[in-house]
């Protein structure tokens, strides 16, 4: 199957990986609209299929109100921070900019924990600036590697 681009998921709630400064793992949904990373590309691909293949090793914590939160409370329970690009419900003037936290787990995943092909993924994009949960916000395109 060819990578997708960035071109290839506007107006797609993609999901990519990444990696904080401390190894733990976050799962970001676009909302068809955030910004994604280029060498969080090639998770676009398979992240939120192999992310729920993992089964749920922890309970979460919820940090919204919203109508269908589900998503989010899966890959928090599978240990992955779920961050959204939430801006997309907001009018401009109060945009964030960034993708917010919407849910985390009680027992986070690092990286260390993934399987192989998941750990491959999530390498390609790591947040130096950023420890997640402690982060609520995530700005779009921090300094990465």
């Amino acid at each position: 199957m060819p990578m997708m681009s960035s071109c290839d998921i506007q107006g797609i709630d993609a999901a990519w990986l990444a990696v904080d400064a401390i190894g733990q793992v976050g799962l970001f949904t676009t909302g068809g609209e955030g910004p994604i990373p280029d060498p969080a590309m090639p998770s676009t691909d398979t992240a939120e299929s192999d992310v729920y293949s993992l089964p749920e090793t922890c309970d979460c914590i919820l940090l919204v109100k919203i109508k269908r939160p589900d998503d989010f409370v899966a890959f928090a329970r599978r240990g992955f921070f779920a961050y959204d690009w939430s801006d997309i419900h907001r009018p401009q003037k109060q945009a964030l900019g960034g993708y917010e936290l919407q849910a985390l787990p009680t027992r986070p995943l690092c990286y260390a924990d993934l399987p192989p092909a998941l750990r491959v993924l999530a390498a390609n994009t790591k947040f130096l600036d950023a420890t997640f949960g402690s982060s609520v916000v995530v700005l779009s395109m921090p300094a990465v590697t």
